[in-house]
């Protein structure tokens, strides 16, 4: 019998900073004035410290799975 994959962890995490990334790509590069790419840009930046942080998260919550399963280490 095999098991099922598991979810995605934080999927609406993920597409939230997917979509960020993607629509700060179009603004930035379509951008015909200065606002528009400062805005792509920002919008790029907040998705890529999304998405990071993000990694950090999932680290942290296996690092607390990990101490669950192995109290004494």
């Amino acid at each position: 019998m095999t098991q099922a994959m598991p979810r995605p962890p934080h999927p609406r995490i993920i597409g939230s900073a997917l979509a960020l990334l993607v629509a700060g790509v179009v603004l930035a590069a379509v951008g015909g004035n200065v606002v528009v790419m400062a805005v792509g840009w920002t919008l790029f930046g907040t998705a890529l410290v999304i998405l990071v942080s993000l990694v950090f998260l999932l680290v942290g919550e296996s690092e607390d799975r990990d101490r669950l399963r192995n109290p004494r280490g």
